[in-house]
């Protein structure tokens, strides 16, 4: 979050200096205070993102993380937080404007991933590229974003093994079970390849020698 706020502060510096030019009288803008002024706020914005950045104990970063951690605890326990939280949730879903929003997220999304698999590379020559290699590159310098994706991936596959196991364990069953003999065949040759040729041939002979000396016991016997 940092490192993004970091990122977004530099895009849009221009935001800043017309914020201040705005709201400064004629004076200050003649006398060209106002873009001293916004420079200096760009400036320790910039410096106290740095090194919050670089500070794991910062203190201003140490009470972000506290009240993150308080607010997924009061998301998880706290009956009127989770209450007010649906509320706003559901008049979110309810506004035409957010549905149509979604709506054009998820089109720009899917067609985005349409292109992609068309063209892999083109995809990581963009924008998306760029942020995939600088999320992969953060993920091999933080040790804590590290410990974090791997604890939340843990418990998002437990989560998902326990809500879907059952309805997963059924639909493949009943896949199969709906497979006759030849769609069984030809799925273990395209599994298996060429040894599956062998493992016939071997197991033609290997039944019948075991036919051969039951059947001389018998005899013998």
């Amino acid at each position: 979050m940092v490192k993004w706020g970091s990122k977004t502060l530099e895009l849009n510096e221009h935001l800043i200096h017309q914020m201040v030019h705005d709201n400064s009288n004629a004076i200050v803008r003649f006398t060209g205070l106002d873009e001293s002024i916004s420079n200096r706020i760009v400036a320790g914005l910039s410096k106290l993102l740095s090194e919050m950045a670089i500070d794991e104990t910062h203190p201003l970063r140490i009470r972000v993380e506290e009240g993150l951690s308080k607010m997924a605890l009061d998301l998880q326990h706290d009956p009127e937080v989770q209450a007010k939280v649906a509320k706003v949730r559901d008049e979110l879903l309810e506004n035409k404007a957010v549905k149509r929003w979604l709506d054009g997220l998820w089109e720009q999304g899917r067609s985005a991933l349409l292109k992609a698999a068309r063209d892999p590379d083109t995809m990581l020559a963009g924008r998306i590229g760029e942020l995939v290699t600088q999320f992969g590159a953060m993920l091999g310098e933080d040790a804590h974003i590290k410990r974090t994706l791997n604890r939340y991936a843990r418990r998002a596959v437990v989560g998902a093994v326990d809500s879907y196991g059952e309805t997963a364990l059924k639909l493949v069953s009943d896949t199969i079970r709906g497979w006759d003999a030849k769609t069984i065949t030809d799925r273990l040759e395209n599994a298996v390849g060429d040894d599956l040729q062998y493992i016939r041939i071997n197991g033609t002979l290997v039944g019948g020698l075991v036919g051969v000396l039951i059947h001389t016991v018998d005899v013998l016997l």
